[in-house]
C-alpha cells in the first residue's frame, strides 16, 4: 500500500456495526406496547423471507402513527453503541479519516453519529413527522439493495478512489458496499456470503480491533482476522 492508497473514508452500516441490540424499532414498539402484537411478528416474517426489508420497515413505522415525535427521539437516544464504537470513531477523526453512515435504519439514530462524533455524511431512512406527531409514513432514502450505489456516489463527490475506501457491514444488504472498497470488514456477519465479501472478519464485536485495520501501525486490541 502506498501513502496515496491509505484509507481516507470508512463507510459504516449502522445496526449491528455501530449500534447493538435492542434496536430503535424494538425500543419504540415497547414504549407503545406494540412489540408483541406487531413489532416482533413483523420482524419474524421478515427474517423468514415473507417480507422484503423496505416493506417490513414501512409496516413497522405505520404502527407508530400518531405517536409523539419526542417518543421516537427518546427511543433513538436509548439505542446502545457497539463496544469500542466511540474509540474507533475518535481514532478515525484524529487521523483525518472521514467516516460515513450508510444504513437502511432510521435517520433519528444515524443523526446521533453526526451530533456526537461529527460524522458529516449520514444516509438513512426517515420517519415522517407532521405537527410533532408521527404520520406513520417512512421516506426510503436508502433502499435495501442500494448501499453500494450510495457509497460510490459519495466517493465520486469526494474525489476518492476505490483504493482509498473502506466499509463495515454485517448483513447481505452490505455486500455491494463491501465489494466497492479495498478494505472490507464484516462484523459478526449474519450470513456466510457476507464474510466471503470481506477482506477482514471481526467476530468479537469490539470495534477497537479495527483501528490497526484502517490505520496500519495504529494501536488496537487484536480481533479482526484476515479473510482467506
Amino acid at each position: 500500500m502506498t501513502g496515496q492508497d491509505r484509507v481516507k473514508l470508512v463507510a459504516f452500516d449502522m445496526e449491528g456495526c455501530l449500534t447493538a441490540d435492542p434496536t430503535v424499532w424494538e425500543i419504540m414498539h415497547r414504549k407503545l406496547g406494540t412489540w408483541e402484537s406487531h413489532g416482533l411478528p413483523y420482524w419474524n416474517r421478515y427474517r423468514a423471507g415473507e417480507l422484503e426489508y423496505d416493506e417490513f420497515a414501512r409496516m413497522d413505522v405505520a404502527v407508530w402513527r400518531g405517536a409523539p415525535a419526542d417518543l421516537l427521539a427518546a427511543a433513538a437516544s436509548e439505542v446502545p453503541l457497539m463496544r469500542g464504537c466511540a474509540e474507533l470513531l475518535g481514532a478515525l477523526s484524529a487521523a483525518g479519516i472521514r467516516a460515513a453512515v450508510i444504513t437502511n435504519g432510521l435517520a433519528c439514530v444515524a443523526d446521533r453519529f453526526r451530533d456526537a462524533f461529527g460524522i458529516e455524511h449520514t444516509y438513512a431512512n426517515r420517519v415522517l413527522v407532521e405537527g410533532r406527531r408521527l404520520t406513520g409514513g417512512l421516506e426510503i432514502c436508502v433502499p435495501y439493495a442500494r448501499k453500494g450505489h450510495v457509497l460510490r456516489r459519495l466517493a465520486r463527490q469526494l474525489g476518492l478512489r476505490r483504493e482509498e475506501l473502506a466499509a463495515v457491514g454485517d448483513s447481505p444488504s452490505d455486500i455491494a458496499m463491501l465489494r466497492a472498497v479495498r478494505v472490507a470488514v464484516a462484523v459478526q456477519p449474519c450470513a456466510p456470503e457476507v464474510a466471503t465479501a470481506a477482506t477482514h472478519v471481526l467476530q468479537d464485536g469490539d470495534l477497537r480491533s479495527l483501528v490497526p485495520v484502517f490505520m496500519p501501525g495504529g494501536a488496537g486490541p487484536s480481533g479482526a482476522d484476515q479473510s482467506m
